[in-house]
């Protein structure tokens, strides 16, 4: 076996995080591991690579003894990870980022010498991963999709070159692509296991989205409450009933869509059915346009609570949106979609007064707000959950619900743990010690807090268990029966199919 993970045990706390994971893996095998959020897979991932020093247990490579080592030392001997949120130098080019990680053996002296450093290697390794026409972009300017492509790169140009055995951990690289993205970014990542096996090339990554799982990973592992529960086939995955009922959820109901892992048009996982009941809340809940008679194109809605009107926004001298125009009522969700870079976060950004160069028109309740600062937005009743949720981490989380409430803060505090109910169990947990999934939650109940009558959410179902994704879908429908409006840019089909209408940004253009 190339690596033997054996009995791992990390806890944080009274917290226990890893519970006893022991599993193996080849040379020439690309195996997923999955679970809940919080189940312990970044975790697992900072112990291999040797961000965190277990409290128990061994880590094997090649033969040889890890988990005593450094993480430099551990890179070495051919162990590279990357991270959930990209970790790039953007402060330089695309070329000069990959330059750099070539040189890292060499030490810090490298920053003065990249622009007399050999490129054939760096270009290569750009061309491997599909961004060598961009090689010279600066990395700042880049969509989020090729800065995950990038962080691949870097972790390709970290590790010693052939005949060594090489390890890639890669911590949910797929989590917030689009479709197509996701699809040619695993396509890439299953070669390299494949195509080098014979220079003992092994990949070992997490990730949430199913059709980046299924039908990419030649084996599974299951992690929930940092136990492995489950390994096997994608197959025999899907028909594990304590995986279906702790992980997969709904979606996991269909064992031969699971199987495959891919969805009409490849954008992503869809659940059956064309509603969904609200737990408790005795209400079914559908949408009325794209669940039932496919998705909507109109950008217009009858009544509408917000109304932009030829938006244009400019970061610089490069604009991000063109004459941008749409609207949405009272108890309405509206889904933008489209690929990273299109403008989704740059247009509710401008809705919300955080975009510095905008002009067009932007009405709210019959009023123009165009002139008015973010927090006088937010006064009138217009919330927003940002992509990087920018909780406070270092409170707890009753601390971050009651910072953000207003007016009778008791009974909307339990209105709100009413919609998130996992969140009573841990009001006194700092959010830092909140996985992912979380903390989304806390994002969205502290934004609650503050009682919006228009909602934006930016990725609210990014890097989300899909049990936890049914939560959270539920939880917004069941805001929208409520009257709230509902802007939601996301590239999850499960809550497109429960939109009332479905729009799509192309190169900062609404396409209707």
């Amino acid at each position: 076996m190339t690596l033997q993970v054996r009995d791992l045990r990390q806890h944080f706390g009274g917290v226990q995080a890893l519970r006893g994971l022991s599993f193996e893996i080849n040379a020439g095998e690309c195996v997923a591991l999955i679970g809940p959020n919080g189940a312990g897979k970044s975790t697992a991932f900072a112990c291999i690579a040797g961000q965190q020093r277990a409290a128990r247990g061994e880590v094997w490579w090649a033969g040889a003894r890890l988990d005593l080592l450094s993480p430099a030392q551990r890179l070495a001997r051919g162990v590279a990870r990357t991270f959930q949120v990209a970790q790039t130098f953007e402060a330089l080019s695309v070329l000069e980022n990959v330059q750099l990680l070539l040189q890292a053996p060499q030490g810090l002296s490298a920053w003065r010498r990249l622009d007399r450093a050999p490129q054939d290697r760096a270009r290569v390794l750009l061309q491997r991963v599909g961004l060598l026409a961009l090689a010279d972009a600066d990395v700042l300017s880049l969509p989020y999709g090729a800065k995950k492509l990038l962080e691949l790169a870097l972790a390709l140009a970290g590790l010693p070159p052939a005949p060594a055995q090489r390890l890639l951990l890669l911590d949910e690289p797929a989590a917030g692509l689009s479709g197509a993205e996701r699809s040619d970014l695993m396509g890439l990542v299953k070669s390299l296991a494949h195509e080098q096996a014979g220079a003992g090339m092994a990949v070992l990554y997490s990730e949430h989205n199913m059709d980046a799982v299924f039908g990419v990973a030649d084996r599974v592992l299951v992690l929930i409450d940092g136990q492995l529960v489950a390994q096997g086939t994608a197959g025999e995955i899907a028909q594990n009933e304590t995986v279906r009922s702790r992980y997969l959820g709904r979606a996991g109901a269909d064992g031969s869509r699971i199987k495959s892992g891919m969805t009409t048009g490849g954008s992503g996982m869809t659940s059956s059915g064309s509603g969904m009941t609200s737990s408790g809340s005795g209400m079914t809940a559908s949408g009325s346009g794209a669940a039932e008679g496919g998705i909507g194109v109109s950008a217009v809605t009858p009544a509408p609570m917000l109304s932009v009107q030829n938006l244009k926004v400019w970061y610089g001298a490069a604009q991000a949106l063109f004459d941008v125009s749409l609207q949405v009522g009272a108890g309405e969700l509206l889904v933008l979609q489209g690929l990273n870079g299109a403008g989704k976060t740059t247009l509710l950004h401008a809705i919300m007064g955080l975009a510095a160069r905008v002009t067009g028109a932007i009405s709210y309740q019959d009023q123009s707000i165009t002139t008015w600062p973010a927090h006088q937005r937010a006064q009138a009743g217009i919330g927003l959950v940002a992509e990087d949720r920018r909780l406070f981490v270092d409170l707890s989380v009753r601390e971050n619900l009651r910072l953000a409430a207003r007016g009778d803060v008791p009974a909307t505090e339990e209105w709100v743990l009413g919609l998130f109910p996992a969140l009573k169990t841990m009001l006194h947990r700092p959010a830092a010690q909140m996985s992912g999934g979380e903390q989304q939650m806390l994002a969205i109940a502290r934004t609650l807090m503050t009682q919006p009558r228009l909602l934006l959410l930016d990725e609210p179902c990014e890097g989300i268990a899909p049990v936890l994704v049914e939560n959270i879908v539920a939880a917004l429908l069941l805001l929208k029966a409520q009257g709230t409006a509902l802007l939601v840019a996301e590239q999850n089909n499960i809550l497109a199919q429960r939109a009332d209408r479905v729009i799509t940004l192309v190169a900062g253009q609404l396409r209707i």
